[in-house]
């Protein structure tokens, strides 16, 4: 996830240090070894042609993310982009209860049996809670700021282009099925892509589920006001008001109001219904929704968190208790019950207008851009370069590569331009490098600055402006040169947080599927999910030589 907020001193400084560290040590090998202590060898730099090409994505898999886009976002190079979601709803619980007890306990024929009495329960209030990704705002010092309540006060992050914008919210009942596994066989999980011209949502929608008299919320901006949850005041405790107690605090989210009839027919008046005795059967009753925006005043694009996001629906039901006199007495109690975002969620995006990228191998400029957009693939010098390290018995001691951004292309554009660009293994399923392993600054806290040394960080010039990008790779090509390792083809993609290339648990690789025309590839999960883009000068003669992208390599070799 990318944060737009600014890093501590205090983060800078470890950073810093850190770097220096790594620097120092360099510096001592390269003293001891190459420098005298053995004069056998010799010491050098050479610089490689790469072959790099542009790889625009038809759509991407997108089904499984850790987040997810609503709104609208546009820029000079690759157009607008709008993004909606489609999400399938789960029950908290299977064969749930509304109210004291079960609809086949209310049936009961018995007068006499108080508990029999149909509780008539009522929806007051739907809602749809999408929190966004916050943080705790703090003063200079780095300390928490709080509220008159004590409560904490949260800025939004991940918020892309005007927060201020106006806008509009759809939510709409899905009526297609969307099953966890490919046919024909049923042994593979199903993949859902940003765009399917074989398969648009919009066709398969059914009421519109959303609480207000021209079926839209509407939002003025985005508020990063927590929701606050007092206590009930209790009567019998005169001197104090309960009601002014803060017993719970939500963090900011979208909060949207849902149609309350289509939630009575649907979930309340179905108690004890075959539909509620597993997720599988209540999936395919109530097949989801579909999360859309419209009327943007200006371009706002919102990456939320919808794995907790859930539907919550509020209901009153009717208590019937035995009093003193044998009389039955009916009061009131309320109660609430929650449908999660889980299952399949979807995200959808319009094809955004691209520029043409000429088939060749060696581009001028080169298009990285996250989501359903592009990246770029790369193949490191030529077969006659690789043959003569390997009979000259090179060394690697560092390889670089080193991205420049073309500036005079980007500015005003209105691209958001990429933190951090990765590089990756396009011929192995897309996995990390050697160096990606090797390089131990792995920061949880901060995942911008994990795998510092293996680099792709973007660096700014005095403006604050982006010029260019270096990526580490000595690893990667010692293995070649050394152990005879397959110059594989290699991708480069923006990335959002670099510290989730990896499952942490099962240490697995986290990719998505790919189209490209008709054929499928792997790109990384998180280059799918982020939003950013930049423009690079390619390896092609034309472009100039102090900008032009090479293969770096300091090397030692035996003296001849």
């Amino acid at each position: 996830m990318i944060k737009n907020s600014k890093i501590s001193l205090c983060a800078i400084a470890t950073v810093a240090v850190l770097f220096l560290a790594v620097v120092s040590c360099k510096k001592d090998f390269s003293d001891m070894d190459l420098q005298g202590v053995n004069p056998d060898f010799d010491t050098d730099v050479a610089y490689f042609k790469v072959f790099a090409q542009n790889q625009r994505t038809d759509a991407v898999q997108t089904n499984g993310l850790p987040l997810y886009k609503l709104g609208k976002y546009s820029s000079t190079i690759y157009g607008e982009e709008q993004s909606y979601v489609v999400s399938q709803l789960t029950l908290s619980t299977t064969s749930p209860r509304f109210g004291l007890y079960s609809q086949a306990t209310e049936d009961i024929d018995d007068d006499e049996l108080v508990y029999t009495e149909d509780e008539e329960e009522e929806v007051t209030r739907v809602y749809l809670d999408i929190p966004f990704f916050s943080s705790f705002v703090t003063d200079e010092d780095g300390i928490v700021e709080y509220d008159d309540d004590e409560v904490p006060l949260y800025k939004l992050d991940s918020i892309y282009g005007d927060s201020g914008a106006s806008f509009d919210v759809h939510v709409q009942e899905l009526t297609y099925y969307l099953g966890d596994f490919e046919a024909p066989d049923f042994t593979q999980n199903s993949k859902y892509y940003s765009s399917d011209a074989s398969l648009d949502f919009m066709n398969y929608v059914g009421q519109e589920i959303t609480m207000t008299q021209d079926n839209t919320n509407h939002f003025d901006g985005l508020d990063s006001s927590t929701i606050k949850i007092f206590d009930e005041d209790d009567p019998d405790t005169e001197d104090i008001n309960e009601s002014e107690n803060v017993s719970e605090v939500l963090t900011p989210r979208l909060r949207i109001d849902l149609d309350t009839q289509f939630f009575q027919e649907k979930i309340i008046d179905m108690e004890d219904a075959a539909v509620f005795k597993s997720n599988n059967n209540f999936k395919e009753y109530l097949r989801g929704i579909v999360i859309s925006t419209e009327n943007f005043s200006s371009d706002l694009l919102m990456l939320l968190d919808f794995a907790n996001a859930n539907v919550t629906i509020e209901y009153d039901y009717k208590t019937h208790t035995t009093g003193d006199n044998g009389a039955v007495e009916v009061g009131t109690n309320s109660s609430s019950f929650e449908l999660s975002l889980s299952g399949q969620l979807i995200q959808r995006t319009s094809t955004p207008d691209f520029p043409d990228f000429p088939a060749t191998d060696d581009a001028e400029l080169l298009y990285l851009k996250g989501g359903q957009g592009s990246y770029v693939a790369l193949n490191l010098f030529e077969e006659d370069d690789l043959q003569l390290m390997r009979d000259e018995n090179w060394l690697i001691n560092e390889a670089n590569l080193t991205f420049y951004v073309d500036r005079d292309v980007l500015q005003g554009s209105g691209v958001i331009e990429a933190n951090r660009i990765y590089l990756f293994n396009i011929d192995e399923e897309s996995v990390p490098l050697l160096d990606f392993s090797y390089d131990g600054t792995t920061n949880t806290a901060l995942p911008y600055y994990s795998k510092y040394v293996h680099g792709g960080i973007v660096e700014v010039n005095d403006d604050g402006n982006a010029i260019q990008y270096k990526i580490r790779l000595t690893e990667h090509l010692n293995n070649i040169v050394r152990n005879d390792s397959t110059n594989v083809k290699l991708g480069l993609s923006v990335i959002s947080n670099i510290n989730s290339v990896v499952n942490s648990s099962s240490g697995g690789v986290l990719n998505q599927y790919a189209k490209i025309g008709t054929e499928e590839t792997m790109i990384p999960r998180q280059s799918v999910i982020d939003p950013s883009g930049t423009v690079l000068y390619g390896s092609a003669v034309s472009v100039p030589e102090d900008k032009r992208l090479r293969l770096e390599v300091f090397y030692t070799k035996p003296s001849n």
